[in-house]
């Protein structure tokens, strides 16, 4: 059966198409397939997101005034409060102090008996060694009086011997001993003076001393009655709580830790190269309760990157709440920005894998070239190139297979830059 001519060019022909395809789809099967974009002119928009628990920014913490076991509670921690509210009962030994006062005050009037009395014994020493014969018994003290004669007998027996000695009745040695009789009673009572007076001072010092422990003791009692109830001294919430009945606090523990006002700190940690969050920036917490615009305070740098301090102000935030945090700052100028996937580098610097179209063998047929560029800022999506790149042709974004320059490639999005 003979082939119609018809039939037959139909047929080379469909054949040649055939050909044609899959000398096609051979070549460029081992061709790399690149996705292209363009560079393009607009601003950075930097963006970082982090997460962080709030605490309260002011704390009024009350301390034990005094050493004590805690009494009662009646509160317990994530309580919110009212300022004078009662709040624990503190259980002081009052008894004791009660005791201990009582002994410190029979001693000071020991003392100032035993000062009295010693005081009274030297004036009548002094009024005695102080007497002139001729004064009236009358104007000298019953003590002093029985001094006085004591020192006008030896003084009587110092006149006879004297008078006795004058008419060699009595010899000198007599004589010396009665003079020596008389000084030696004199300088008994100037030195029992002289005792006297010291003991006074020793016993004035130990008085000082027992009348400030006293006060000591006083103010301590007075401090055990107006600190068995412990109140709050704000508004606000119990943060924690370590008053626990029966626990004993030393003087100056920490009982009580409330948390004040509506103000909270929340920190977070960001990257080491985030430079775009500063001071006074204001930033989005958000959570399941809802969402709050915070304020920056301090950034530092910590182990972890940048620990940033935040401020907000909610009647509605608990301590401890968490937030997701987002950081957001477009830039005020515009750049040409390429998106950061298309970036390479090597030791030669930054570059780009500019897409250019030649004629080829199997007709239009796209391959590649270095575009050596400088960049600037960048912030999650693109980089701004400040340098080298004049014109906006398409470049590599993405690609399935290693790339280099001059390379024949396959490219997906064609009609996003070139006619088909």
């Amino acid at each position: 059966m003979k082939l119609d001519k018809k039939t037959a060019g139909a047929a080379i022909f469909l054949l040649l198409v055939l050909l044609l395809f899959f000398s096609r789809t051979i070549y460029t099967y081992n061709m790399p397939q690149v996705t292209g974009t363009k560079p393009s002119r607009g601003t950075l928009n930097k963006l970082e997101i982090s997460s962080g628990a709030a605490k309260r920014a002011e704390n009024e913490n009350i301390y034990a005034a005094f050493s004590g076991a805690a009494g009662r509670v009646y509160v317990r921690e994530g309580e919110r409060v009212a300022e004078g509210q009662i709040l624990f009962e503190m259980d002081f030994n009052i008894p004791s102090a009660e005791r201990r006062l009582s002994e410190i005050d029979n001693n000071i009037s020991k003392l100032e008996a035993d000062i009295r009395s010693q005081s009274s014994r030297l004036n009548s020493i002094r009024e005695a060694l102080s007497y002139e014969s001729g004064t009236s018994a009358e104007n000298i003290p019953p003590d002093s009086w029985l001094i006085v004669m004591e020192i006008n007998k030896i003084k009587n027996v110092l006149a006879d011997a004297q008078l006795s000695f004058n008419y060699g009745m009595l010899s000198r040695n007599d004589l010396v001993n009665a003079e020596n009789n008389l000084k030696a009673l004199l300088y008994k009572y100037e030195s029992d003076i002289n005792d006297i007076e010291h003991s006074i001072r020793l016993k004035q010092i130990d008085l000082a001393s027992l009348r400030l422990t006293r006060d000591t003791a006083d103010e301590t009692l007075r401090g055990y009655y107006n600190n068995s109830v412990i109140r709050a001294p704000s508004a606000g919430v119990i943060l924690d709580l370590y008053a626990e009945r029966g626990k004993y606090f030393n003087e100056n523990a920490i009982l009580v830790t409330i948390g004040v006002g509506s103000g909270f700190i929340v920190e977070c940690n960001i990257s080491l190269d985030n430079n775009f969050v500063n001071p006074g920036d204001t930033c989005q917490l958000v959570n399941s309760n809802g969402a709050l615009s915070g304020i920056v305070g301090r950034v530092r740098p910590s182990a972890n990157g940048k620990t940033v301090t935040i401020s907000i102000t909610s009647d509605d935030v608990s301590d401890g709440e968490t937030f997701d945090i987002t950081f957001e700052k477009g830039s005020g100028a515009s750049f040409t920005l390429v998106p950061n996937r298309a970036i390479n580098q090597d030791n030669d610097g930054y570059f780009l894998y500019q897409i250019k179209r030649r004629s080829g063998i199997m007709g239009q047929e796209y391959y590649l070239e270095r575009l050596n560029i400088f960049i600037g800022d960048s912030d999650h999506q693109n980089t701004a190139v400040v340098r080298g790149i004049t014109f906006f042709e398409p470049v590599v974004l993405v690609s399935d297979k290693p790339l280099s320059a001059g390379l024949t490639v396959t490219l997906k999005n064609t009609e996003d830059f070139f006619e088909n």
